[in-house]
């Protein structure tokens, strides 16, 4: 009899019916982070563009840089839509450098997060300074 029970222990009948779900479960979830990381990403890199190129033009001859700052705005808003908060501002130092910054959520799940997590900077010099 217990030949019978130490060979009914060790036998794996139904293990994979159990093994089965959790394993699916933990691949779903691998597979979600790694989507939901390349969001990111991608988030953080368009911001940047939108940053860049909005202080490229804050700095050619004749803008402001509130124009780069609206021209920020308005690719993050062609980008993304309105599925994400995001704010420019711009400022201009003493030595003719104009700072875009965007400050934006931090997508955690699809597009939804904590505001301002996000921030990025992106700096010309004004052509108008030389």
């Amino acid at each position: 009899m217990t030949g019978s029970l130490r060979t009914r222990l060790r036998r794996e009948d139904g293990a994979a019916v159990a093994e089965f779900p959790m394993v699916a479960v933990l691949i779903v979830m691998i597979g979600l982070l790694v989507v939901q990381s390349a969001l990111i990403v991608h988030t953080r890199n368009t911001l940047v563009d939108a940053a860049v190129q909005g202080a490229h033009h804050a700095a050619l001859q004749g803008s402001t840089p509130q124009d780069g700052a609206a021209r920020a705005q308005r690719l993050i808003d062609d980008r993304f839509g309105g599925g994400l908060e995001a704010e420019a501002s711009a400022s201009q130092d003493a030595d003719g450098t104009i700072r875009v910054r965007v400050e934006a959520t931090l997508p955690l799940v699809g597009l939804l997060g904590p505001s301002g997590a996000i921030s990025v900077e992106g700096r010309a010099l004004d052509e108008e300074a030389w």
